[in-house]
């Protein structure tokens, strides 16, 4: 017993005596920076007192969370952050002591944190632009310091907001193809986010141009013809060029001035602008008997007045009115004027003006890349079918887009229903009629099909059984490729809707006869 009391006594001196030797020390902190800005990198330096060996550490604290460490040299130890938040922080030094150095903790700095100031940059996409052609306007919020900003750009066109955009890695972007003409002063605003204080951009002076209209005439036939074109601002070196023929219009008011006629909206002008091609709108003759404007399309020569039909002399005179031969001639001429691509010349009509662009696609198919019809057949003919009076031939295979609603009552698609002009009744033939020519031996000899259910079934339009029209929800049709030259022939049902010609649908033309240009040996 008295041996083990008198080994207790040694162990207990033993400790004392180590606990008497730890060498006591202080530890200090101070800040470089104080107060700082969110991002700007501050160096916190701490000093233990005496110094411990070089090659020890130092913990740096913010609460009870390590911020980071540094190493001793000669007594002192240094930690460099450039993330603490904004605000108000207590930053501490903790020494952990040694074998021969006790530990100690520092008194806190209150480190005080302010938000970063940003600057933005601005930047057009094209200046100058056309009008109704898209550009960006690009905003980077770059941060005094270092960081991301986060938060959200508003673009102004002068006191008028035009949108809000979220920076995704300090950038925001915005695409307008709306701007007026003129110049437009563009800026970008930065409300702020946490960490980082808002900013306006520098002014980008936008230049507009706006399109020109040009109208005018030429002879044909004995006849003269009115057109307009429009080009706009911003073309390239040989634009397209897209041909828009105008439905049956009746002019009790104005008679026979072509005015109302060639200027005429029909949606194309924001996509020219867009797109970069030119756009054409003739005007078809005028019936002082019924005030009307006509085309002349395939057997439809018995509705026009002695005073509309020329001389029927110019070769090679096909109808009279020689529409084919006027539309020929002014294609023609306008390529040379304005150096249009040859293989990128198209045209689109509506009503009896895409009964004409049908004839078009026949006749002159040489000239035309491809054509969009919407709500009009090939044909008309005086006498009910059966049989269904034949067109000839067309003159080279061409790509076809035809357009009709189901609804239609004027032009009816399905049951070889009538219709009227200038007073004369005609039989239509049905759209699975024309869409067989166009697919058949006598034009395009197309050899894949989407779908083999018709276009119609009992008098009615099929669009329940077709196919899907891709990349256009709710439309549905037929599409019929492994053509000659590579052309496409496309029927899109326009579900619900009666006669009309549907702008919203005019980008999508544009990008069938982008994509459908004359190739292989129709090629210019």
């Amino acid at each position: 017993m008295k041996t083990a009391r008198i080994l207790i006594i040694l162990l207990l001196a033993t400790a004392s005596s180590l606990c008497a030797a730890l060498t006591k020390t202080t530890t200090t902190i101070a800040s470089s920076l104080n107060p700082s800005t969110f991002g700007q990198a501050v160096i916190f330096t701490a000093v233990v007192s005496p110094a411990p060996p070089d090659g020890e550490t130092v913990a740096f604290m913010k609460g009870k969370n390590v911020l980071g460490t540094g190493t001793l040299s000669g007594g002192t130890a240094s930690f460099t952050t450039s993330t603490l938040g904004t605000g108000t922080d207590a930053i501490k030094a903790e020494y952990t002591g040694d074998g021969t150095y006790g530990s100690s903790t520092s008194s806190a700095v209150s480190q005080v944190v302010h938000d970063a100031s940003t600057t933005i940059t601005l930047v057009s996409s094209q200046n100058p632009s056309g009008a109704g052609q898209p550009v960006t306007f690009t905003a980077t919020v770059a941060p005094e310091y270092s960081g991301t900003p986060t938060g959200n750009v508003f673009f102004y066109n002068g006191s008028k907001k035009l949108e809000g955009v979220s920076l995704s890695g300090g950038v925001a972007s915005y695409t307008t193809a709306t701007l007026p003409g003129g110049t437009d002063t563009i800026t970008a605003v930065y409300n702020g986010s946490s960490f980082f204080s808002g900013s306006t951009s520098n002014a980008v002076e936008q230049v507009v141009n706006s399109g020109t209209f040009i109208d005018s005439s030429m002879t044909w036939d004995g006849i003269t013809r009115y057109y307009e074109v429009y080009l706009p601002a911003i073309l390239p070196a040989n634009p397209p060029m897209v041909l828009m023929l105008h439905g049956t219009q009746v002019t009790k008011s104005t008679g026979g001035d072509p005015e109302p006629i060639i200027t005429l909206n029909w949606g194309w002008q924001s996509v020219a602008d867009q797109y970069g091609f030119i756009l054409v709108k003739p005007a078809s003759t005028y019936n002082p008997k019924s005030s009307q404007w006509n085309w002349n399309a395939y057997f439809m020569s018995a509705a026009f007045d002695s005073s509309e039909i020329g001389t029927c002399t110019a070769p090679p005179a096909t109808a009279c009115p020689d529409d084919s031969g006027f539309l020929g001639a002014l294609i023609q001429n306008l390529t040379a004027q304005y150096n249009v691509n040859p293989n990128m010349v198209y045209v689109a009509g509506f009503s009896s003006g895409a009964q004409m662009a049908e004839r078009v696609g026949v006749e002159l198919s040489n000239l035309v890349a491809a054509i969009a019809p919407g709500s009009g057949q090939m044909e008309g003919q005086q006498t009910a079918p059966p049989p269904v009076d034949q067109s000839p031939n067309a003159v080279a295979p061409i790509s076809v887009q035809e357009w009709h609603g189901t609804k239609d009552t004027e032009l009816p698609p399905c049951n070889y229903g009538k219709t009227s002009y200038s007073g004369v009744v005609f039989y239509l033939d049905t759209v699975d009629d024309t869409f067989n020519y166009w697919t058949g031996p006598t034009a395009n000899a197309c050899t894949v099909f989407q779908t083999t259910q018709p276009l119609c079934l009992n008098d009615e339009p099929n669009n329940a059984n077709d196919a899907p029209t891709p990349g256009m929800p709710g439309l549905t049709g037929n599409i019929a490729t492994g053509c000659t030259d590579n052309v496409t022939v496309q029927f899109i049902w326009e579900t619900d809707v009666s006669h009309s010609w549907q702008t919203q649908y005019d980008t999508a033309r544009w990008q069938f006869f982008a994509a459908n240009p004359m190739s292989g040996s129709r090629k210019r």
